[in-house]
């Protein structure tokens, strides 16, 4: 009997969650990172670590689709409409 764990997918971020990992890694070349994107990390509606819904904005709370500020991150064919 094989004892594998279920694979569990993540939804997406919230696209108005911002770390520092954004801004330190950005232009460097693709797989290079300077600072990994584990924190800290705010959100860009209330620019503190509180979003909109008085919740806290990490990476685990900015992937529920049911909070209400929660925003879909973009897509290449939302960009291109």
């Amino acid at each position: 009997m094989t004892s594998e764990l279920p694979i569990v997918q993540k939804e997406k971020r919230c696209r108005g969650l911002l770390s520092k990992g954004l801004y330190v890694n950005a232009g460097l070349p693709p797989g290079e990172e300077a600072v990994g994107d584990s924190g800290p990390f705010w959100c860009s509606a209330t620019q503190t670590i509180f979003g909109p819904d008085k919740q806290l904005c990490d990476d685990e709370h900015c992937r529920d689709p049911t909070r209400a500020c929660y925003k879909a991150s973009w897509t290449r064919s939302a960009l291109e409409t």
